[in-house]
C-alpha cells in the first residue's frame, strides 16, 4: 500500500467533501441569502453553480488518478481511483452515520 498515494487522495476527497458542503448549506440557506423572490438569474446562476461543482469536485477526486495515467503509471492511477472512491464512500457512511444519530 502506498501511504503517500493515500494521504493525497485522502486530502483531495476530504477537500470535495469539504466543498460539497459548503455548497450544500448555500442551497439549504439561499432564500435567507438572496431573498425569496426568483429572477430570470435563478437558473443561470444555479446551473453554473451546478458546473462549476462538477468541475471542482471532479477535480479533486480524479484529478490525482488522470496525472498518473499521463505519467504511464497505470497501475497507480487505478489505485489512486479506488482509493478516492473508498475514501467517498467512508465520508458517505459517516454521513449517513450523523444523520441516523441527530434524528
Amino acid at each position: 500500500m502506498n501511504k503517500e498515494l493515500l494521504l493525497k487522495t485522502f486530502r483531495n476527497t476530504l477537500g470535495a467533501t469539504i466543498y460539497i458542503f459548503l455548497v450544500s448549506q448555500i442551497m439549504q440557506n439561499g432564500s435567507k441569502f438572496f431573498g425569496e423572490k426568483d429572477t430570470f438569474l435563478t437558473p443561470f446562476v444555479v446551473l453554473l453553480l451546478f458546473s462549476l461543482s462538477a468541475a471542482v469536485v471532479g477535480g479533486l477526486v480524479l484529478g490525482q488518478s488522470i496525472l498518473l495515467f499521463l505519467d504511464n503509471k497505470k497501475s497507480e492511477s487505478v489505485r489512486a481511483l479506488f482509493y478516492s472512491i473508498s475514501w467517498l464512500g467512508v465520508y458517505t457512511v459517516l454521513g449517513l452515520l450523523m444523520l441516523v444519530l441527530i434524528k
